[in-house]
Formats: structure tokens, C-alpha cells, sequence
């Protein structure tokens, strides 16, 4: 048989594909792997912005808030501050506003993320007519 009659692939032309196939496979891997990072970021994210969301509503309801400060955590990965300020220095304005913040943190590996919401309430002083 002469070998120009042979059909086949060399071994050259199989290593060549090989080296295209395995390039490609570790391609995709690293498309995957990013993938997974960003929805993992993106759900640390939605956690957080739901837990601060319940913090800033459960603020909101408290008829009487002081000025100040007050820190907790929501589980063992994010922890939570809350501000309280008020907004009208004046007392001959009817109304009062306060001025609510939330900041969740937490850790994704070796980088510190935050989310921050505010939120503002306003109400007749009490005493006063209206």
C-alpha cells in the first residue's frame, strides 16, 4: 500500500486539535467561573438590599426615634447601622422630619461591600392644630 493512498488524520493535525479543543474548553471554564462570581455578587447584593429595606421600614414605624446611632447583625455575614437624625432644627415649624440611614455590610472574601438606603419621615409636631 503506498502511503499517499492512506486515509487519515497524522499525528500532527490530531495534536493541532487537541491543542484548539483544550484551548477552547479553557475558555469556557473561565467564562463560567466569572458567571458564578457575578451571580454570587449579585445575590449578596439582593440579600442585602432586602435586609436593609426591612431595617429602614422597621425604623420608620418607631412613632418616637432619637438622634444616634444603633448597630446589629442580621446573620453571621451581614451586619447592619442605623441612623437617626433629625432635619428641622426650628421649633416654630409644625412639622418634624427625620432623616433614617442603613448601611448593610459584609464581607465577600478579602473585599468589604456595603449598601447604604435612606429614607425621610415627616409628621405634625404633636400639639399642634391641622
Amino acid at each position: 500500500m503506498a502511503r499517499g493512498s492512506e486515509r487519515g488524520f497524522t499525528l500532527l493535525e490530531v495534536l493541532v486539535a487537541m491543542t484548539i479543543l483544550g484551548a477552547g474548553i479553557a475558555g469556557l471554564m473561565g467564562l463560567l467561573r466569572g458567571s458564578i462570581q457575578l451571580s454570587g455578587g449579585a445575590r449578596d447584593v439582593t440579600t442585602a438590599s432586602l435586609f436593609a429595606s426591612q431595617r429602614l421600614e422597621e425604623a420608620l414605624l418607631i412613632p418616637k426615634t432619637e438622634d444616634g446611632d444603633t448597630e446589629g447583625a442580621f446573620d453571621a455575614k451581614y451586619r447592619w447601622k442605623l441612623s437617626s437624625e433629625s432635619l428641622t432644627e426650628s421649633s416654630e415649624i409644625p412639622v418634624e422630619g427625620r432623616r433614617f440611614r442603613v448601611v448593610v455590610s459584609w464581607e465577600d472574601g478579602a473585599h468589604p461591600r456595603s449598601l447604604e438606603l435612606s429614607a425621610s419621615r415627616w409628621q405634625r409636631k404633636a400639639g399642634t392644630g391641622g
